[in-house]
């Protein structure tokens, strides 16, 4: 009788992978198949597959739940028109493990962009208008980001001559063109130090060569304010456009006009009209477990202005006052209350925001073997909340509940290139109140600010406050090609008393670009109780300030750091002789002898 059992599961497997069986034809496993090709009325076989995601989610309601469900999706793109949300109460929380996962060797990309089907029209001097039906930030062409109209042009800034905060007022000498009196609706994009600032102007002033802006520049929160060295530009004009492949959205009619020597019609134009792609989330009682993304492209987020405009704070953060509400960049996959689970050989491209957050009970999680680039804001975040209001500090609000703090997840062998390309202030792996992760294999590549930040809570060096971020390891990634624009940053950042981490073994270099303070790893105010050893540092970069170590009001003897650079001794610590709460380490800059060891391995 075993030996017939044996048989028959063989057999039914078999017919399975040929695309016979339908459902859950294989005891304890449902398989639905997912085509553009397919119709919603099908019935999710593999000779009839549904064409939508929702349409499969749908069918699960009339299905007994099973040990395992697969949703398979064919090669192709899947446009959403609202975010997929799946919560505690849907139909796909009643299995025990669920997959949605790409066909093997197809590309299957769930997308929050719509294509543009409008005709070109010319409009003189190399400009094309075509109409929209949506309103937009961002605009991607044959699958890359293009320019939004900006001025001066890319990779070039203004340098505020000076600043009336009080008016709102912001001066460029000899900078600003007549013909930018008429615009309105223009935008202010500035650094401010280690702040990345998007808001609107309210006009322009040629002859007074000033900017007004509509509320005050820059975050009120900060006592760092914008200042003569940081870099402003503007965007969002007509007038603008000069550029080849510059393009500028006119809202009130719904005419997109595009700069190009050639007409743009065998060109393909996509905008996106979701912030979020997907929302998984159980709930305290209810947690979600072994659920996981395997093989899906995600691609096509907005990115918003906000009644607040996007003033930033840090790490891609933004808020206003110092008693006002902060706020968190969405991400296009969003978890909460979430367990052991996984997402896996994942694509994330051309997102506005975020790329994956997770937030509250979020624990034995891991996200590996995924690929992330044009990442518009922080691309991994874990402990994440939407909004909060912090207490004594804009920022500062540890978890009082500690079922709600996210712990023990794994970040590996993943690449991060190229984000902060929208909020220039972003991070590329952001952990706040939590614990016991581990950061490793990950390279890390091409970003404005920084490419590591740990911890939430900026101290004092004699006063250690105890929050849930600790027992955190960032260990054996590659990080290179950052602080590219900001100031006052470094590869891997660090701030509080985080008793039990460790950074160990990394490999920092090609850091530097903004006009001060540039570092290869910074711990920040009332950094205590862990441990930096075994890293190693190369072409730090910065005409004022750069140090393999910094450390910022530490409380030092609390921490161990030895055996950077390829030595073997405990390092010798300085301090600025400007600066008295300025100091840094005593450590070579020098290669690690096997770089490959660094960063992304084969598995």
């Amino acid at each position: 009788m075993n030996q017939f059992k044996q048989i028959l599961v063989h057999a039914r497997i078999a017919l399975l992978a040929a695309g016979v069986l339908v459902g859950y034809a294989v005891k304890g496993q449902t398989v639905i198949y997912i085509a553009p090709e397919g119709s919603d009325a099908a019935n999710g076989s593999a000779q009839h597959p549904v064409a939508t995601l929702e349409a499969a989610i749908r069918m699960l309601e009339k299905r007994p739940a099973a040990d395992s469900l697969t949703l398979q999706l064919a090669g192709g793109t899947y446009r959403l028109s609202t975010p997929l949300v799946l919560d505690d109460t849907s139909p796909i929380a009643r299995w025990k493990q669920v997959e949605i996962r790409a066909a093997d060797g197809q590309q299957a990309i769930v997308s929050g962009n719509r294509l543009m089907e409008g005709k070109w029209q010319a409009a003189g001097n190399n400009l094309w208008k075509c109409s929209v039906e949506g309103v937009f930030n961002q605009l991607f062409v044959d699958g890359k980001r293009a320019t939004r109209s900006r001025y001066p042009n890319a990779g070039e800034w203004l340098e505020p001559d000076s600043i009336n905060f009080g008016k709102h007022e912001l001066y460029f000498q000899g900078k600003l063109p007549a013909a930018f009196e008429k615009i309105k609706g223009a935008e202010l994009h500035a650094t401010g130090m280690w702040h990345w600032n998007r808001q609107y102007i309210e006009r322009f002033d040629s002859k007074g060569q000033r900017v007004v802006t509509v509320t005050y520049p820059g975050t009120e929160a900060s006592y760092t304010k914008i200042g003569k060295r940081d870099r402003v530009h503007f965007e969002n004009a007509k007038a603008f456009l000069d550029t080849e492949g510059e393009w500028y959205l006119d809202r009130e009619k719904r005419l997109l006009y595009y700069f190009s020597k050639e007409r743009p019609d065998d060109k393909v134009f996509e905008y996106p009209v979701l912030t979020e792609l997907f929302r998984l989330s159980g709930s305290g009682s209810q947690q979600i477990s072994d659920f996981s993304f395997n093989g899906i492209t995600f691609e096509g987020t907005e990115w918003d202005m906000t009644a607040v405009e996007r003033k930033g704070l840090q790490a891609g953060f933004w808020g206003t006052g110092r008693t006002d509400s902060v706020y968190a960049p969405p991400a296009a996959l969003s978890l909460a209350w979430v367990t052991n689970s996984r997402i896996t050989n994942c694509t994330f491209r051309n997102l506005g925001e975020g790329a994956v957050s997770f937030g509250d009970g979020c624990a034995y999680n891991a996200i590996e073997g995924n690929r992330f680039e044009d990442i518009g804001s922080n691309v991994i975040q874990i402990g994440y909340r939407r909004a909060y209001l912090g207490k004594g500090h804009p920022l500062h609000l540890d978890f009082e509940d500690a079922a709600l703090v996210s712990h023990h997840n794994l970040i590996r062998n993943n690449v991060l290139d190229h984000f902060g390309t929208t909020d220039r202030g972003a991070v590329g792996i952001w952990i706040g109140y939590s614990h016991n992760n581990r950061i490793d294999y990950n390279r890390i590549t091409n970003f404005p600010y920084a490419g590591i930040n740990v911890g939430w809570y900026w101290g004092t060096d004699t006063t250690l406050v105890a929050t849930n971020c600790h027992h955190n390891t960032i260990a054996w990634n590659d990080i290179s090609k950052g602080m590219r624009y900001l100031s006052d940053g470094a590869g891997i950042y660090l701030v509080g008393n985080q008793p039990g981490t460790v950074i160990h073994d990394n490999f920092v270099h090609q850091i530097g670009g903004g006009f001060t303070i540039t570092s290869g790893i910074y711990v920040d105010e009332g950094g205590a109780n862990m441990t930096i050893t075994g890293n190693y540092f190369d072409a730090l970069d910065n005409p004022n300030e750069a140090h393999a170590i910094k450390l910022h009001k530490n409380a030092i003897p609390t921490m161990e750091i030895y055996n950077n650079g390829g030595e073997y001794r405990v390092h010798p610590i300085h301090t600025n002789p400007a600066y008295k709460y300025g100091k840094y380490a005593e450590v070579r800059l020098v290669r690690p002898p096997f770089p490959r060891l660094y960063g992304v391995q084969e598995k």
